[in-house]
């Protein structure tokens, strides 16, 4: 238990902070964090989604997951249901954010920090069907604080300072709650953490994509 409380204090910290660090900071310093509670709590590879045995069905699942979430999104955008007025910036500045900083700033760590350490932490605590529920509900919580100040869901660094209402809150922090029983139910199934890896990616850089899209065409980027 002192693992798991340590690795949720961590991510409450950095979650109310990060805005105020150059965005890569905050990065590092939750994937150093997390690397130190898996060499104290002697955490597997296998305990982590990370084991070679799992990889290729991780890798085959995600693949599937993928496609078909980006099919979805891609349709969502063609009947105008995929907008985000925060999504702006040059081509340059959006494939910056699609293809580096959402895999890797967000992706990437984001999974590693839930559906890797918390989620093998808490099956050592519980049984797997309360680690997936207790994962999903502090990933929900996790996008509390963006949600509230005006962060975009699918990259930390566009964060704001305005204030959102509270129905958008609930409702940011209900959809991403429901994303993570959806992550968490693939690596729970799979063993792996790729597989919910490449669903959080087609969400967040196909979503991304798409939103940029539909704001080109409506005039609404540069």
């Amino acid at each position: 238990m002192p693992a798991f409380v340590a690795v949720v204090v961590v991510l409450a910290v950095v979650n109310l902070t990060r805005d105020h660090a150059p965005n890569g900071v905050w990065q590092v310093v939750v994937m150093a964090a997390l690397g130190l509670v898996v060499w104290r709590a002697g955490l597997t590879r296998d305990e982590l989604g990370l084991g070679r045995g799992t990889a290729r069905r991780g890798l085959r699942v995600g693949a599937i997951v993928f496609v078909g979430i980006a099919i979805l999104v891609i349709l969502g955008g063609a009947l105008g249901l995929v907008t985000d007025e925060r999504v702006a910036g040059s081509g340059a500045e959006a494939a910056w954010r699609i293809f580096v900083v959402i895999p890797l700033g967000t992706v990437a760590v984001e999974e590693f920090a839930f559906r890797g350490v918390l989620f093998g932490l808490g099956e050592r605590l519980w049984e797997s069907r309360t680690a997936l529920v207790v994962n999903a509900v502090l990933f929900g919580m996790w996008h509390l604080y963006p949600a509230a100040t005006g962060g975009a869901v699918t990259s930390p660094d566009t964060a704001g300072v305005e204030v959102a209402g509270p129905w958008l809150v609930a409702g940011t922090v209900l959809a991403t709650t429901a994303a993570g029983f959806a992550f968490a139910g693939l690596r729970r199934t799979t063993k792996s953490v790729i597989s919910p890896a490449f669903a959080h990616l087609a969400l967040n850089s196909v979503g991304y994509a798409v939103a940029y899209c539909a704001g080109s065409r409506f005039g609404g980027m540069t």
